[in-house]
Formats: structure tokens, sequence, C-alpha cells
């Protein structure tokens, strides 16, 4: 008997703050709803952009030379940037520029001593893989050598610590 009346009294809780709730819950999606629309504010005048963009576009093509005839295939011609073109010949018989030069090959970075000057390190072992300036003209330089990373430290332009991967077993 006393089970029943602690269920009927739920029930009566529950059925006395039904509106509350139902005032809550159209509160918290009214305030979303005006979130959503402010924020897609900000994208309105993209499509009149991109229509301007490609009325823009065809304009240019229009205006393009060398243009075939209605109904004619136009052969493409390739394409050469300035930077990968290969270059021309001069017309006084002087050689171009010849192919490129080869990458520099590099010593491993295990070979990177303390007291070496940085100069000397970048110049011997090359670029690091990752670099960190700190204060007073001091330099974290972090390289990947076959045995492991290799994690360098220079102040005033000189190697103050190396700290090389130890050779474990099997090495």
């Amino acid at each position: 008997m006393r089970t029943l009346w602690v269920i009927s009294g739920c029930v009566l809780v529950l059925m006395a703050y039904q509106r509350p709730a139902a005032a809550q819950t159209m509160v918290e999606y009214g305030a979303a709803a005006g979130a959503s629309g402010t924020a897609s504010t900000g994208a309105k005048g993209v499509g009149t952009a991109i229509g301007g963009m490609f009325d823009s576009l065809n304009k240019t093509l229009d205006q393009a030379p060398n243009q075939a005839a209605p109904g004619q295939v136009r052969k493409a011609e390739p394409a050469s940037h300035p930077l990968t073109a290969s270059p021309a010949k001069p017309k006084d018989g002087t050689p171009g520029r010849g192919p490129a030069a080869p990458k520099p090959v590099y010593e491993d970075a295990v070979g990177i001593q303390k007291g070496m000057s940085c100069d000397e390190v970048l110049h011997r072992f090359g670029p690091p893989a990752m670099a960190f300036a700190g204060e007073d003209d001091s330099k974290s330089m972090s390289y990947a050598s076959k045995a492991g990373g290799v994690q360098v430290e220079c102040q005033a332009g000189k190697v103050a610590s190396v700290d090389k991967p130890s050779a474990g077993p099997g090495l």
C-alpha cells in the first residue's frame, strides 16, 4: 500500500512540473534556432561572389585569342610553367643552364660533437628536421639519423649539448 502512495506522489509531481519543463524546452529551442540564423548571415554573399567569378571567367575566355571556329576542335598546347620549363637554347650558340645540380649529401647526425660551431653543423649535417629559437641566442635542433633522433642545443654559436640515441642490444 505504501508503494502505491509513493508512485502516485511521483506521478502528481511529474504532472505539476510538466509545464515548466516544456517552457524550458521552448526557450532552449529558440536560443539554438537564433544562433544558427546568426551564424548563417556571414554566407549571404557567397553565391553572388561565385556567380560573379564565373561571369568574369566567361568574359576572359571569350576574349582569348586562337579560338577554334564553331564545330572545330582545337588541339591543346602543352602548358609550360616558368619554373619547370626547360630553358631555351640562346640564339648565339652558348649552352643553356644545363642539368640540375645534384642534391648535397650530408653526414649522419650521430657525428655531431659538443663544441662544434653551429654553422659547421648546418654545413656538414644539413638543415635540421626541426629547429626552435630560444632566448639569448640559443637554438634547439632535431636531426634524424639512422640510429634515431639526435637533439642538439646551440648557445652563442657553439654546440652546448648533444643527446644521441643510445646503442641498445643488437645495434
